[in-house]
C-alpha cells in the first residue's frame, strides 16, 4: 500500500512539477533568454553535487525506525538522531566556508563554464551555496519519514517546490529589474528552504519528542557522546557522492566543452527525464524499508528481478513516446528558440532506463552487508562515468555523460548487484507484495 500511495503521490506531484517547470523554463527563456536560462540550470544544480550532506549517516536513522516500536522515546534512536545531526551542522559549516573561498579566489566564474562569463553570476553561484547550507539541517526529515514508511508525504511536501519556485521567478521576472537576471535560480533554492523547514516540522510532530530531545543534546557532546553511526554511514557516503559524480557533474562538463545554446537542449530534456527518474525513486525508496522490517522479521524477501525489468521498460516506452512528441512539445516550451535533437532524447532514456533498473537490484541489498558490498562498484561506476563523459563529450557532444553513464551503470553496478542477489540465492521472480 505504501508503494501505492508513493507512486500515486509522486505521478500528481510529478505532472504538477513538470507543467511549473516547463512554465518557468518558458518564463526565462521568453523574458531573460537562452544564456541566462543556461545559467539557471548550472546554479540550480549546484547543491546536487553535495547532496551527502549526512555524509550517509541518515541510512542507520531509516533502518532504526523501520524496526524500533517506539521511535518517539527509543534511546538509541535518539542519540543517533543527535549524532546525525551534529554531522549534518558540521558538513554545513565546512561547506561555507569552501563556498566563501571559491568567491573570494574568484573560483565559481571558471566552474560555471560560458555562463561565468554572465555578470554576477559568481555571486548568483555563492548565494545559491549558502541558501543550501541554511537548509542542510533541516534535511533529516526526509530519513525519519522514509523509516516510519511515509514516503508519500514526502513527495507531496517536496511537490509544492515547483509551485513555489514558478512563482518566485515569476515575480522577479514581472517586478524585479533585468539585474535580477542573474540571481534567478535563487528562487528555486528559497523554494526548496521553505519545503525542507516545512518537512522539518511535520518530521518532529510525527516523532515528538524525539527531534526536540536531539536538538537540545547536540552542542553537548561531553553530556550527550555519539553513538556508532557510520559503520553503515560510509558505505552509503559512496553511494551518495556516486550521484553527483555521475549525474549531477554531466551539466558542469558539457558546461566546459559545448554552448550554452546546446547545454539548454539538455537541460530542457533532462526536466521530463529527471521527472521520470523521480517518480522511479519514489517507488524504489518505498523497498528499503520494506525490505528491511522482512529481514529483522525473518519473513522471507523476494527478488528484485521483474521490478527492475519494469521500471527499466516503463522508461523505455515514455521515450519513444517524447521522440514523437518532443520536437513540438520543445519548441512549444522554448517558444521555438531551442531544438532538441532526437538523439538528446534517445541517450536521456538509455541513461534513465539504466537507472531505474538498478533502484530494485540496491534497495534489496539495503542491510549492512549489501550496503558494503555496493561501494565499490559505485565508486566504480561514478570514475568511469566521470571519465568517459569528458573523453566522449569532445567527440559526441551533449549525449557523450549520458552514454557514458548508462554504460558505466550497467557494467559497475547492475551486473555486480544482479550476480551476488543470484549467488546468494535470495531472488526470486516475483515482485514483492504491496502492504
Amino acid at each position: 500500500m505504501n508503494t501505492v500511495k508513493s507512486v500515486g503521490a509522486k505521478a500528481v506531484t510529478m505532472l504538477i512539477a513538470l507543467i511549473c517547470g516547463l512554465t518557468t523554463t518558458r518564463l526565462i527563456i521568453a523574458d531573460a533568454g537562452v544564456h541566462e536560462y543556461a545559467l539557471y540550470t548550472l546554479v540550480v544544480a549546484l547543491p546536487g553535487l553535495v547532496s551527502f550532506a549526512d555524509l550517509g549517516s541518515g541510512a542507520v536513522l531509516v533502518n532504526r525506525i523501520a524496526t524500533t516500536d517506539h521511535p518517539r522515546d527509543d534511546p538509541t534512536l535518539t542519540a543517533q538522531v543527535t549524532t546525525v545531526g551534529r554531522i549534518m551542522l558540521t558538513f554545513a559549516a565546512v561547506l561555507m566556508a569552501v563556498n566563501t573561498v571559491f568567491l573570494l579566489a574568484g573560483v565559481w566564474p571558471a566552474f560555471l563554464g560560458d555562463a561565468g562569463d554572465i555578470p554576477g553570476s559568481s555571486l548568483a553561484a555563492f548565494l545559491a551555496i549558502t541558501v543550501f547550507c541554511c537548509s542542510i539541517p533541516l534535511g533529516i526529515w526526509t530519513r525519519i519519514l522514509l523509516g516510519l514508511q511515509r514516503n508519500h508525504i514526502i513527495i507531496m511536501i517536496q511537490g509544492v517546490q515547483s509551485p513555489l519556485t514558478l512563482l518566485l521567478i515569476w515575480l522577479a521576472l514581472t517586478v524585479g529589474p533585468e539585474t535580477l537576471h542573474p540571481y534567478l535560480a535563487l528562487g528555486s533554492l528559497l523554494a526548496a528552504g521553505g519545503v525542507a523547514l516545512t518537512g522539518f516540522l511535520l518530521a518532529r510532530r510525527f516523532t515528538s519528542p524525539l527531534i526536540g530531545t536531539a536538538a537540545r543534546r547536540i552542542p553537548f557532546v561531553k553530556r550527550h557522546p555519539g553513538v556508532r553511526v557510520m559503520d553503515m554511514g560510509w558505505p552509503m557516503l559512496a553511494q551518495l557522492l556516486a550521484t553527483p559524480l555521475s549525474m549531477q557533474s554531466q551539466r558542469f562538463v558539457l558546461a566546459q566543452f559545448v554552448s550554452a545554446a546546446a547545454l539548454a537542449q539538455y537541460a530542457m530534456a533532462g526536466q521530463f527525464f529527471f521527472a521520470l527518474q523521480g517518480l522511479v525513486s519514489a517507488a524504489g525508496l518505498t523497498l528499503w524499508p520494506r525490505y528491511a522490517k522482512a529481514r529483522a522479521s525473518g519473513n522471507p524477501t523476494t527478488g528484485p528481478f521483474l521490478l527492475a525489468a519494469c521500471f527499466a521498460g516503463g522508461v523505455l516506452l515514455f521515450t519513444g513516446a517524447m521522440v514523437i512528441a518532443g520536437p513540438w512539445v520543445f519548441g512549444f516550451i522554448s517558444g521555438g528558440k531551442v531544438e532538441v535533437p532526437v538523439e538528446i532524447v534517445l541517450a536521456f532514456g538509455v541513461m534513465v532506463a539504466a537507472q531505474a533498473a538498478l533502484y530494485p537490484l540496491g534497495m534489496f541489498m539495503m542491510d549492512t552487508a549489501g550496503v558494503r558490498f555496493q561501494v565499490a562498484p559505485t565508486l566504480l561506476m561514478a570514475a568511469v562515468s566521470v571519465a568517459l563523459a569528458f573523453a566522449l563529450t569532445p567527440t559526441l557532444g551533449a549525449v557523450g555523460p549520458m552514454l557514458g553513464n548508462a554504460l558505466a551503470v550497467t557494467l559497475g553496478q547492475i551486473l555486480p548487484y544482479a550476480l551476488r542477489i543470484r549467488r546468494l540465492g535470495r531472488a526470486t521472480e516475483a515482485p514483492p507484495e504491496p502492504r
